[in-house]
This record gives structure tokens, sequence and C-alpha cells, in this order.
């Protein structure tokens, strides 16, 4: 009976601390995902195509708000690079909040975050709300954004 007892306590103790691995795993794994959403809002404020593609992965995609379809990171940098330098020059890229976050697999996270957006020069005085859906993985230690689409909601929603 003495050494069921010891069995047990030995095997509740390593999953207490699995438990605690999992949950340290999972906090770190927040707080980088966190940091590339703070690095995506700064690199946008300074208007750095460069660094906001870093953001995504070499293999990333994104959709923007009018749907259209950008594969791969040199892709994405160049759409930056363009419209950082014609409407969106005097944008300011605000992160509201982040609705929440999923980890999907220790190393992949679906993402909910807020924004709004002014200063684009198509729409003087306006400001655009948004919620980003966005797939982050972790890839050889780095997270960053695999695929990702930009919605842009109309008055009322929240």
């Amino acid at each position: 009976m003495k050494k069921i007892v010891l069995a047990l306590i030995a095997l509740s103790s390593l999953f207490a601390h699995s438990t605690i691995a999992q949950k340290d795993n999972q906090t770190a794994a927040q707080e980088a995902i966190k940091s590339v959403i703070t690095n995506y809002e700064q690199a946008w404020n300074r208007h750095d195509a460069k660094a906001l593609a870093q953001q995504y992965h070499t293999d990333a995609t994104w959709v923007n708000w009018f749907g259209a379809y950008y594969k791969g990171r040199a892709e994405i940098e160049k759409h930056y690079q363009t419209t950082h330098t014609t409407y969106f020059k005097s944008t300011q890229f605000t992160t509201r909040s982040i609705e929440d976050i999923t980890l999907l697999k220790p190393d992949m996270a679906l993402v909910h975050v807020r924004t709004d957006l002014n200063g684009d020069e198509r729409y003087p005085g306006q400001t655009f709300r948004f919620r980003r859906t966005i797939l982050l993985t972790n890839k050889e230690g780095s997270w960053r954004i695999l695929a990702g689409q930009n919605a842009k909601l109309n008055e009322g929603v929240e």
C-alpha cells in the first residue's frame, strides 16, 4: 500500500510540474504574440514597410480591408512600401485591444485584434475601425503572422 501511495504522490507531482511548465509556455507564447502586435503598430506609425513585413513569415498571406490578396513577405512589403509612400503616409494606426489569443497548438495561435486607423488621404477626417483576424505561428523560435485578414467595421459594430 505504501508503494501505491508513494507512486501516486510521484505521479501527482509530475503532473503538477507538467501543468506549470505548460502554463509557463502559454504565457511566453502570449507575450511573444503581443510583441508582434506592438511591433506591427510601431512599424506602421514609422511608415517602415520593411519592419512591417518583418512581422510576417516569408510564406505569409494577407487580405486587406478591400479584399486584395498578398502572398509572401516580399509582396506584402511591396504593398506596404507603395501605400506608405502615398495615401497611408500620414496615417496613425492604434491597437485598441487584443480581443483574444487562442493557442491552437503550442506553435500556432489565432488572434483577434481591434484597431483604429486615421489619416488615410483618400478619406480625410475619417477614423476607421477594424477587426483583424491573424494566424501566427512559431517557426524556428520566432512568432510571426502566417495569415490574416482585416475587416472594416461598419458604424455600430462592436
